[in-house]
């Protein structure tokens, strides 16, 4: 298993954003974020989300450290399913995420574990 982590803090008053990238063995592989996924950094994760998709078998957005989404991120994520069909699920989204995430009919993507 190797991680890689990109940084990625717009202003010193906003919270930091960060991926980890977890790639293992068996081709399941994880993007794990953290703070707030903002039209800042919309393009940053879609690169690392279509970056690992295309190298894994499955790909678990990780959102459990994520406290805000924005509309246009969510809807990448819906996209994603689309591009890399069968390989996106989603782990652990915070409540207010998870709702961004079902309105545009993103629900059956969860899981209960990453990687799972």
């Amino acid at each position: 298993m190797s991680i890689a982590t990109m940084d990625n803090a717009v202003r010193d008053d906003e919270a930091e954003f960060r991926l980890d990238t977890i790639v293992r063995s068996d081709g399941n592989n994880i993007l794990r974020a953290f703070g707030e996924l903002d039209m800042s950094t919309r393009a940053e994760f879609v690169h690392g989300l279509d970056r690992l998709a295309a190298v894994s078998s499955v790909v678990t957005i990780d959102l459990s450290e994520v406290s805000f989404v924005y509309s246009g991120v969510a809807n990448a994520i819906v996209d994603a399913t689309y591009t890399h069909p069968g390989k996106i699920v989603i782990h652990a989204p915070a409540r207010s995420v998870r709702m961004v995430l079902d309105v545009l009919g993103a629900g059956d993507l969860f899981v209960d574990a990453p990687g799972s």
